[in-house]
């Protein structure tokens, strides 16, 4: 997420490291429904050892409630960032952090709801997609950029707080499927829990995946593969895909994998930090502006681009090396943390 949220220069960006413009499928609209589906995974996980603790179901609601706003709060404090009135007047109120954060609440109050039972929970999910393939499908609106219904939910509500002034990818209509993500990701976690044979649960997590991605697969003709409309055909092709890798990430780490994967792993145990950090380095160096050697003054973003990596022929290259570059500074900050034994979660 980070590698592709900020290339040196987004005129010089390669396909696979891009969303797709409208339908369509890339690497990158993986990374999204990925977390969403893994923070599922780890939400079961999380909410059995605190069942195990006598926490009940009341204090459990307050605590994902209270976790949920939390991180919603922090998306919209980076969104303000400079912290000026009048950003705060146009202040983006979908987003990020602020998906992840009403999807988690919602997602757990649903799973707490269904009292953990694997039926329930897909037959919610499942009632979540129909009910959001009806409001894309059944209310009168299409399907293209200019019309369809998020759009005009998200006008009528958000007009002026948006990501673009007619346009965001994290609008409240798709929060539903994006809710059917999560559940997808804690069907996962449950058959985790209840599934001790590593050999069972992993081709298990495999087949499921499989066949939830070819679902996806086959749904598209009637219903496009779109990330910013979040279809189902998207959830479940996305959803599909990151069982059959949580399937693999098993079996390699039976086999000694994680060993080497400490990279990874330091994302993976900080990734809160990691997101705000990337943010505010981001923020920084666009806002912090310099003089170039014509005189202008220009980011810090660009300035470091140009004298970084001017050398660099391919401009698409160089672009993806400033990103990767990126990638490693925000690495060197979450791993000093990690080193002193923080981690920041909430």
């Amino acid at each position: 997420m980070v590698f592709v949220n900020d290339p040196g220069d987004w005129s010089h960006v390669l396909a696979p490291f891009d969303h797709a413009e409208w339908n369509g499928f890339t690497p990158t609209d993986a990374i999204f429904p990925f977390f969403l589906f893994i923070s599922g995974t780890a939400g079961a996980l999380s909410l059995a050892r605190r069942a195990e603790q006598a926490g009940s179901t009341g204090s459990l609601a307050r605590r994902a409630l209270a976790r949920g706003a939390a991180i919603v709060l922090i998306g919209w404090a980076l969104a303000w960032l400079p912290f000026t009135l009048e950003r705060l007047h146009r202040l983006r109120i979908p987003g990020v952090l602020p998906r992840i954060g009403v999807v988690f609440a919602l997602g757990t109050l649903l799973v707490l709801a269904a009292k953990r039972s694997a039926g329930r929970i897909a037959l919610a999910a499942a009632l979540l997609l129909a009910v959001h393939s009806f409001l894309l499908t059944g209310t009168g609106f299409g399907l293209t950029r200019g019309d369809n219904v998020q759009r005009a939910v998200d006008l009528a509500l958000l007009k002026g707080h948006l990501w673009k002034p007619d346009w965001d990818p994290e609008g409240i209509v798709s929060t539903l499927s994006s809710i059917a993500t999560f559940l997808t990701g804690t069907l996962a976690g449950l058959w985790i829990l209840r599934t001790p044979e590593r050999r069972r649960r992993d081709l298990g997590l495999a087949a499921a995946g499989a066949a939830c991605a070819l679902a996806g697969v086959a749904l598209a003709p009637l219903l496009p593969v779109n990330k910013n409309l979040w279809t189902a055909s998207y959830v479940l092709l996305s959803s599909g895909l990151a069982a059959l890798l949580l399937a693999i990430a098993f079996v390699l780490e039976e086999r000694g994998g994680a060993a080497h994967a400490g990279f990874f792993l330091t994302f993976g145990r900080n990734p809160l930090l990691a997101f705000v950090a990337s943010g505010l380095l981001a923020k920084t160096l666009l806002l912090v502006k310099v003089a170039g050697p014509d005189g202008k003054k220009v980011s810090l973003w660009t300035r470091s681009f140009r004298a970084g990596f001017s050398w660099v022929p391919d401009r698409f290259a160089a672009s993806h090396l400033f990103a990767l570059a990126f990638v490693l500074v925000v690495y060197a900050i979450v791993r000093a943390f990690e080193r002193r034994g923080i981690y920041w979660k909430v």
